[in-house]
């Protein structure tokens, strides 16, 4: 089953309406949030299933959301604009609405200066020292504070950050290779490889069927 609804890229999150399609097991930096109006969604977490009409899936777990001819919301936020445990159940509407309105958590000026270097380089190579010195700090300070607070090792959120631009690109016209360039992938099969690590379908399989749109203000 394919996917063929609607997302919308914004700052640090996104939001899909539609069906589901197929997927297999994924783990991805954005906490993620399901809603069903109508029937029961299904998510298989690990090795426990869970059903219902909201589901939470915590940053970085491994899953696979069962196919659903029903139309879902999916919600990825970034943790970094999530203060504590704040992915509670409520209003798709609320969710929605605060989100549009919040900024990132993250107020340690290093990492600030580190996440601002990251973005600005990703269109090539990206080392652990290069990020450190952005930081101001030590390589090894600036490992510890880094996974600490954002949650994950540097490489995997350049990745992310890298598969962010280019799912952003392919919304806004651009086509697979040339997504994968301008985000700083390798080649496209990276790219490929990337997105189903992290969302369990492919770029020709999944993402070129659905209606994208970035958001004016975002910068993912």
């Amino acid at each position: 089953m394919s996917w063929h609804g609607k997302l919308l890229l914004a700052q640090g999150w996104a939001h899909y309406h539609g069906p589901a399609g197929d997927t297999t097991f994924h783990a991805h930096y954005p906490i993620q949030l399901v809603f069903s109006e109508s029937g029961e969604a299904t998510v298989t977490l690990d090795d426990r299933q869970m059903v219902g009409r909201f589901l939470h899936i915590p940053s970085n777990a491994k899953h696979m959301l069962a196919p659903s001819q029903q139309p879902l919301d999916l919600l990825y936020i970034e943790p970094t604009l999530l203060a504590g445990h704040e992915a509670e159940s409520r209003a798709l509407s609320e969710w929605l609405s605060a989100l549009r309105q919040r900024k990132a958590t993250v107020d340690d000026p290093r990492l600030i200066r580190a996440l601002g270097a990251i973005d600005g380089a990703l269109g090539g190579k990206i080392t652990q020292d290069m990020i450190a010195r952005a930081a101001g700090m030590s390589k090894s300070s600036f490992t510890k504070l880094f996974r600490a607070i954002i949650g994950m090792p540097l490489r995997r959120y350049v990745l992310w950050r890298r598969l962010s631009v280019a799912v952003a690109e392919i919304g806004a016209g651009a086509d697979a290779t040339a997504a994968a360039h301008k985000a700083g992938f390798s080649d496209s099969a990276h790219f490929s490889r990337t997105m189903r690590e992290t969302f369990g379908v492919s770029p020709t399989d999944s993402v070129l069927k659905i209606q994208m749109t970035v958001a004016e203000t975002s910068a993912v």
